[in-house]
């Protein structure tokens, strides 16, 4: 016998301290392959709880892209919300982002409660601190646009001497 019962039988223990042997090693081998399902289990979990996050921003990359959003719009629509001049977006600030886009948002087909709204605002705040700066955002909505900017980004910092000082434009589109 061995772990995955992939064998003939032609050899087998005859002694009882054999027997007792090999029954508690098909147990723990058992339980050893369990393991990674449990590991596959809870992840898959985890996902499947996140499922209607994840698909809103997906549904909101979509459609900002399909209504002809481009990253400079998202720029000056971020600029004018950021009534503080911070540089960053509150919850309540992000709230009012989606209507001021013109966009039905039942046409959209993206009803938001606040507590989703909220989930998907905590997504995009990459560091935690409750507000959401453009850099954030842009990398939330247009990924690839913010990796190439921060890539030229980088880029002309190493031509400057790696001077780590960054502008609140720094994400200008």
């Amino acid at each position: 016998i061995t772990m995955s019962t992939v064998g003939y039988g032609d050899i087998a223990p005859s002694t009882l301290p054999g027997r007792a042997l090999t029954g508690a090693l098909v147990v723990l081998s058992g339980l050893y392959m369990a393991i990674p399902i449990g590991i596959v289990g809870t992840a898959f979990s985890k996902v499947w709880d996140d499922r209607d996050r994840l698909l809103r921003i997906q549904r909101l990359r979509s459609r900002i892209s399909r209504a002809g959003y481009t990253p400079s719009d998202l720029s000056s629509l971020f600029k004018v919300l950021d009534e503080d001049g911070s540089g960053s977006l509150t919850f309540e600030e992000f709230r009012e982002f989606l209507p001021m886009m013109n966009i039905s948002m039942s046409m959209m087909n993206i009803s938001m409660s606040d507590t989703v709204a909220m989930r998907v605002f905590e997504t995009l705040d990459d560091n935690g601190q409750g507000t959401i700066d453009f850099g954030e955002f842009l990398m939330g909505i247009f990924p690839a646009h913010y990796l190439y900017l921060a890539t030229v980004r980088r880029q002309s910092q190493e031509d400057l001497g790696g001077g780590s000082v960054v502008s609140r434009d720094a994400w200008s589109v």
